[in-house]
């Protein structure tokens, strides 16, 4: 099962992570969520070892549903790929069961009008462990964009306006004041293949 930990330190991360997130390079790209976050995460740490969560902030056992992989073929320039990791809350006004089917609907949303969207894998809460998991409370679920570039995601996030306003139309299921994102590159890639799922 993934583990995603919050970290205190970049610099002093566990050699068992087999991804290291850190802050994007790009200004502009990482002031697109520049909304408050529930906790100061310096770098985000990926793995399937299952002691990394003693090393900082709350760690997230999750389960992965693939919406879509980019394709083998796909050119790629890891170091501007653009990873979004969404941090999400569900509306009071569905369960939890009602959260994850509008949740998996979203995938096919997201396909019609973010064009630019070159690979989306959601996950699942299971539990959140750790000394500092009160932060994290309430977060059912974390998101995973890829987007080829900083121009695709600074620049062509969705498609056109109207993109934009039937997907937030058909986000009631999501508790956006609580919602949060990073914007990140990651180490030793970015590149799509480079996640947990995948290794």
């Amino acid at each position: 099962m993934p583990l995603l930990t919050v970290l205190e330190s970049a610099e002093d991360h566990d050699p068992a992570l087999t991804i290291l997130d850190v802050p994007h390079p790009h200004e502009e790209a990482r002031r697109r969520f520049g909304r408050r976050t529930a906790f100061a995460a310096p770098a985000l740490g990926w793995t399937n070892d299952d002691q990394l969560g003693a090393m900082g902030g709350p760690t997230f056992s999750l389960r992965e549903h693939v919406g879509w992989l980019a394709s083998d073929g796909d050119p790629e320039d890891p170091f501007d790929v653009v990873k979004q990791v969404s941090f999400l809350h569900k509306s009071d006004s569905v369960d939890l069961a009602e959260f994850r089917t509008s949740y998996r609907h979203h995938v096919e949303v997201a396909r019609r009008h973010m064009h630019t969207l070159w690979q989306y894998v959601q996950y699942d809460v299971e539990s959140i462990a750790g000394s500092m998991a009160g932060p994290a409370e309430g977060i059912v679920a974390v998101s995973v964009l890829w987007f080829r570039s900083t121009d695709d995601f600074c620049n062509r996030y969705f498609a056109s306006p109207e993109d934009q306003a039937q997907f937030q139309s058909e986000e009631g299921f999501l508790d956006l004041s609580k919602a949060f994102s990073f914007v990140v590159t990651s180490v030793p890639s970015a590149a799509p293949a480079s996640r947990v799922g995948a290794q």
